[in-house]
């Protein structure tokens, strides 16, 4: 096994653990459903699971035009997880509110439809990418030739996870809430770079963003556990520890 095969299970194995990881998570927001965050929380959250979902079932067929497929709706999933994270971090209790919210949330909701529509026919006009037979890196994931719409979808889902980031980065400065802002704004940024990163280096191929992203979705875990039961399940307590 060499290298690129190596990274490429790894990278399967750990979007596979994430999209287990929703069934708990998934019941925890839903216990928070009567408030914004806890329904922000769930949108981002799906968002995150057919994301690491769509990008692991790359692996399931060897035909381009499958994974095609499957790296498509992957990137439906990556916008969706951008807006609940943008959506988290806005109605956060610990980050400050954003001027014309209401403005924001339109405009982002209607570059994530445009975004959405055009990304998933992108077979019918290449605006976004081409699949090639070839994938530089690993068979196991999708070839592609990024088109201008493909750099303007990576310019926006940077920017969302970024925006969020910035937000909790802001109630860091202020001492709200550190020990959680300061992770949500380091793995937010670390997101964001991963997305910018990978889609330079790497176009459509092997990409740690969607497992960064769903780093964030188990801090959003762990903080509302530790808000309903002081207690975290014995897995999670070296995170707890480690938080303090």
């Amino acid at each position: 096994m060499d290298l690129g095969q190596l990274l490429s299970v790894l990278l399967i194995a750990g979007a596979g653990l994430i999209v287990l990881t929703t069934y708990p998570y998934f019941a925890t927001g839903i216990a928070y459903r009567d408030r914004d965050n806890g329904l922000s929380y769930i949108l981002f959250l799906m968002g995150v699971a057919v994301w690491n979902g769509l990008f692991a079932a790359q692996a399931l067929d060897p035909r381009p035009i499958v994974k095609g497929f499957f790296f498509s709706i992957a990137t439906l999933g990556a916008i969706l997880a951008g807006l609940g994270w943008v959506l988290f971090a806005s109605t956060a209790s610990s980050t400050p509110l954003l001027g014309r919210r209401r403005l924001a949330y339109r405009t982002a909701a209607l570059l994530a439809g445009i975004d959405i529509t055009l990304a998933i026919t992108t077979p019918t006009h290449s605006l976004y990418w081409t699949v090639t037979d070839d994938p530089p890196v690993s068979l196991a994931f999708t070839g592609i030739i990024p088109n201008v719409g493909f750099w303007l979808h990576t310019a926006f889902l940077t920017a969302l996870f970024g925006t969020g980031a910035t937000l909790f980065a802001f109630a860091w400065l202020d001492g709200t809430d550190v020990a959680y802002t300061r992770l949500y704004t380091l793995s937010g940024f670390a997101t964001a770079a991963a997305i910018l990163g990978s889609s330079v280096l790497l176009p459509g191929t092997t990409s740690i963003a969607p497992l960064a992203a769903g780093s964030l979705t188990t801090i959003g875990w762990i903080q509302a556990q530790q808000k309903r039961y002081l207690r975290l399940p014995r897995p999670y307590r070296w995170l707890s520890d480690f938080l303090r």
